[in-house]
């Protein structure tokens, strides 16, 4: 119908558009003011004034009344054009929904329109459709202004179209394309029908293999595809809520209700079963000519895989079932639509793209291009190169990076034509999902070599502290100026180096022992400063940037000392080969709201609170390529020369973070230098009152070191490790102390039980095979009564906190420990009980 309209008008037919109108007005005004004229000088110059304004005014007259009759004249065969047998075969068969109007009488109607006007309800035989004002009547009052615009074109305008939009009684939604052609007196309608093409039924998106749907402002499903209501295992999704469907609605409908912008996030879609499934939520709001919002949304699954199936099968499934034309009314959906010549992706062109996918290509034009100038392979998983789009299996898909955009993945669906030997895909943005996944295998990477770290540091501590306290036995007997002094000095020095490294082990795995204190950033940078300066020496230069403002951390003060300390130190010797640098340490605030990179935002979701405080290192070094910076937070790997490092630096700072509940991330490029960032919580308020209340009242008093270390009473000491259990409990029994041993939990309980009156203190091992400390500790505390208690572990205090949170008076000692530390520990305890 659209060629038969535009077609029909020629040069020598339909009247061009003039402003006659505007023309016949000034020949008007000027005759009166001709008129005039030639009165008021008619005194002065008598006759030969009218003659001259007369005439004048006479002129204008004709030219007038000639151009009135012309433009009747021009009009008069354009109302009368007659409707060939031709262009009426081709009226009467169009597709679209058309009639031809002569002032408010339908003169002409097509079959299609008739069969439009039934679907709102059936009309008699013969009677006279009615036209679209009244047969769109009950639409939204923006829509039917739309209507009476077309309704009531001007004469000059000769073409006008317009786009309605609604949703019925029957929450269903309808979209036209209506289009009104002049000629003379006659009007043609077309109505286009957008609401199959554009909605969830047989148009293009009907062939989507994700799920899509459209929600009200309150929630209400109003309208779903065949693939969502196969996934719900329901007929249709129409009716149901969206917080019946989706795990987590508030995600979508607290959102601010803005067009142009896209939502998206994972959630889990709940079945009619009640089954959960992990599935990704894409949608975007979009205002009605109503005035309401109306959400349109595609739900896709973690699937990444694209699985082939037999030839017979694929047939089965694609062949037969044609793709319609892309139209380019069905292009403002949330995610990329491609058309190519052919199924080989590797060969493909693009025939066709909507805007979601230029914008993903970041090209204004992509038609004739080849797939692979956006596309290319993911590193990881199947090459979608490597498959042929009548090889995609339904629901499943592929991952592929676009190309010239890092850190940008899509899932690749297809479905192929083989009628015509072309496919479409449909390309889902999968960055932040593809972030979140990348985080989760590194974070369970170090998960696992952390808590094997944290194993190795138990058990060399373990040794350690049998090495320590043997050590510290024979120097008692060899002092100084005996000959085996200066070994056994060796010996002891080397013990303490070692359970420095453990200590640096225990900082990777998260099992150090802190003391979270609230400190004031700009002020901890300045003291480190000095420190700082000298460590680096004079070849590097150290610039501090103090951020305005920031609010107190609550860390570790030496453990954040250490990664300053580290970052620096690292940052240093990465520019140790060009013979110096710049090291810039820089802190900021930084609102989560504020951020628009959408893997940090990932990322520091795990970081509480919504302002967080940034502490950045900078250097001027060499820089890390992709391989060096997948590995760097990994124990004991390093760059460095042998013997210039232990590769433990980066570990413990990584460790030290992540335990004070911050984030650790890099940005490094070969030449240009690195950038360790450190994003850290800000302090609970509540705690920093609480903190500062008790220190304006009294100081807290310090614990006295015991001078005299002799002392006596009844200890139970239970260790399974026998080379500390026996030389601890000789130590302290040559200090007075009696002391009875256990080897494990269950020996001890049993002891316990037959003592015939309490111990004064025990203490014991926290990891033993069996019955642990704390289970010891639980068990037999009605028989222990007043007996106090001292836990001594390879590990750190806080991985056997939360099990003695009912236990308040209960000390530690880490290990390894000296003899000395041991005896200060039992006399601060008990002291002399007689």
């Amino acid at each position: 119908m659209e060629s038969v309209i535009r077609d029909i008008p020629r040069d020598d037919q339909v009247a061009r558009p003039r402003q006659n109108g505007l023309w016949t007005v000034m020949q008007v005004i000027l005759i009166f003011i001709a008129l005039i004229l030639g009165f008021l000088f008619s005194e002065t110059y008598g006759n030969r004034s009218w003659l001259v304004f007369g005439g004048l005014a006479g002129l204008t007259t004709i030219l007038l009344c000639i151009n009135v009759f012309r433009r009747q004249e021009v009009a008069a065969p354009v109302s009368s054009i007659p409707i060939t047998s031709a262009l009426e075969r081709k009226f009467a068969r169009s597709p679209y929904p058309g009639i031809i109007v002569d002032g408010d009488r339908v003169i002409r109607a097509n079959d299609s329109y008739l069969e439009f006007v039934n679907s709102f309800g059936s009309i008699e035989p013969g009677a006279t459709p009615p036209l679209p004002g009244d047969l769109l009547g009950q639409v939204p009052e923006n829509t039917r202004a739309a209507i009476y615009r077309l309704s009531h074109l001007e004469e000059d305008e000769a073409y006008g179209e317009e786009i309605i939009e609604y949703w019925d009684d029957n929450k269903e939604f309808h979209k036209y394309l209506l289009r009104v052609t002049l000629f003379g007196q006659q009007k043609v309608w077309e109505i286009i029908d957008y609401g199959d093409e554009l909605g969830t039924g047989t148009g293009v998106l009907s062939q989507v293999p994700v799920g899509l749907c459209a929600i009200s402002e309150k929630g209400d499903i109003l309208s779903s595809n065949q693939v969502l209501n196969k996934w719900l295992g329901v007929e249709n999704a129409e009716g149901l809520l969206f917080k019946d469907i989706i795990e987590s609605p508030e995600g979508l409908l607290e959102t601010p209700k803005e067009e142009n912008r896209t939502i998206r996030f994972d959630t889990r879609l709940v079945t009619q079963k009640g089954v959960a499934t992990p599935i990704v939520l894409t949608a975007n709001w979009l205002r009605q000519s109503s005035g309401n919002f109306v959400a349109s949304m595609a739900l896709h699954g973690h699937s990444s895989v694209a699985v082939a199936v037999p030839e017979s099968s694929a047939g089965s499934s694609f062949s037969g079932d044609s793709i319609m034309p892309l139209e380019s009314n069905a292009l403002d959906i949330p995610f990329a639509v491609v058309d190519l010549d052919s199924p080989e992706l590797k060969t493909a062109k693009i025939i066709r793209a909507n805007s979601a996918f230029e914008k993903l290509a970041m090209r204004d034009d992509c038609e004739n291009l080849p797939l692979s100038d956006i596309l290319k392979s993911n590193e990881t998983g199947i090459n979608v190169f490597d498959i042929n789009a009548t090889e995609f299996a339904p629901d499943q898909a592929v991952d592929a990076a676009v190309v010239g955009r890092d850190g940008v993945f899509v899932s690749v669906f297809a479905k192929a034509d083989q009628t015509t030997n072309r496919c479409r895909l449909f390309l889902v943005d999968i960055s932040a999902r593809k972030v979140l996944e990348d985080q989760l295998v590194q974070s369970q990477k170090m998960q696992a070599i952390g808590r094997l770290v944290a194993e190795i540091a138990h058990d060399f501590n373990n040794l350690l502290a049998a090495i320590r306290l043997y050590t510290d036995t024979l120097l008692g007997r060899h002092p100084i100026g005996d000959p085996s002094y200066p070994e056994l000095q060796q010996i002891n020095a080397n013990g303490n180096r070692a359970a420095a490294l453990v200590k640096k082990l225990l900082g990777y795995s998260r099992k150090q022992t802190i003391r979270a204190e609230n400190l004031d950033v700009s002020e901890t940078l300045s003291d480190m400063a000095i420190t700082l300066k000298q460590v680096l020496g004079e070849k590097v230069r150290l610039d501090i940037k103090h951020g305005r403002n920031l609010p107190p951390i609550r860390v570790d003060k030496s453990q954040f000392d250490t990664v300053l300390m580290n970052l620096a130190v690292n940052a240093r010797d990465a520019m140790k080969e060009q013979g110096g640098g710049k090291i810039t340490i820089e802190s900021r605030m930084l609102h989560k709201a504020s951020l628009d990179n959408l893997g940090l935002k990932a990322s520091l979701e795990k970081v509480e609170g919504e302002d967080i405080v940034v502490i950045s290192v900078t250097d001027t070094g060499t820089g890390m390529d992709e391989e060096v910076k997948a590995k760097i937070f990994e124990p004991f790997f390093t760059t460095k020369a042998q013997g210039e490092g232990t590769g433990l630096g980066l570990a413990t700072v990584y460790g030290i973070v992540e335990q004070s509940g911050g984030h650790l991330a890099v940005d490094s490029e070969l030449g240009k230098g690195t950038t360790f960032t450190v994003y850290l919580p800000e302090a609970d308020m509540s705690l920093v009152e609480a903190e500062v209340a008790p220190t304006q009242k009294s100081p807290v008093p310090a614990i006295k070191t015991p001078s005299d270390l002799a002392g006596s009473g009844h200890i139970l000491f239970v260790e399974d490790e026998d080379s500390v259990r026996i030389i601890a409990a000789k130590t302290l029994r040559k200090r007075g102390y009696t002391v009875t041993e256990a080897a494990d939990g269950e020996e001890a309980f049993e002891i316990i039980e037959d003592a015939e009156a309490p111990f004064d203190l025990m203490i014991s091992d926290v990891v033993m095979p069996g019955m642990d400390g704390p289970t010891l500790l639980k068990k037999a505390r009605p028989m222990l009564k007043e007996t106090r208690i001292v836990f001594i572990s390879g590990y750190a205090e806080e991985e056997f906190s939360d099990l003695l949170a009912e236990e308040p008076d209960v000390t530690f000692l880490p290990k390894p420990f000296t003899l000395v530390q041991l005896a200060e520990k039992v006399k601060q305890q008990i002291g002399e009980v007689t």
